[in-house]
């Protein structure tokens, strides 16, 4: 648990508790096919939602990554990962997302399964998140 907030930056462990959060609450209800498929749907049959949709998560994603590209520890290699996966998932809706089946059922399981390490890590950058930020120093390797 010590190497979860053993960080270089602190920077890290304010964006594991901010990212950690939103995985955990988007994800949760995600990993339902029943809730994925009619939110993929939406995204397919609206360009408009489907162009922010993917400029919002490719923004969030190279942001994330101008402020906090560390390898150096879990939680910072987490927190990177995650906003490459953002800033290649956002790029590559923006280029081909209109060519992409997106609501498919194959698509919407894929995606409903992906939900599920994405929890796992939210829940693990939560975890880090908070007891980074609110633990004294002292306790803190």
């Amino acid at each position: 648990m010590t190497s979860l907030l053993a960080v270089h930056d602190p920077l890290t462990l304010k964006l594991a508790l901010l990212i950690g959060a939103f995985l955990v609450a988007a994800s949760s209800a995600l990993i339902r096919p029943s809730v994925a498929a009619p939110l993929l749907t939406s995204i397919q049959n609206s360009p408009g939602i489907m162009h922010a949709t993917a400029a919002v998560t490719a923004f969030a994603g190279g942001g994330f990554l101008v402020a906090h590209f560390d390898f150096s520890s879990l939680t910072a290699s987490l927190v990177t990962l995650t906003a490459i996966w953002w800033a290649i998932e956002g790029l590559g809706l923006l280029a081909i997302g209109h060519k992409l089946k997106i609501d498919s059922p194959s698509s919407v399981r894929t995606y409903a399964l992906s939900n599920i390490p994405a929890l796992l890590v939210g829940i693990i950058l939560l975890t880090a998140g908070l007891l980074g930020l609110f633990l004294p120093s002292e306790l803190l390797p």
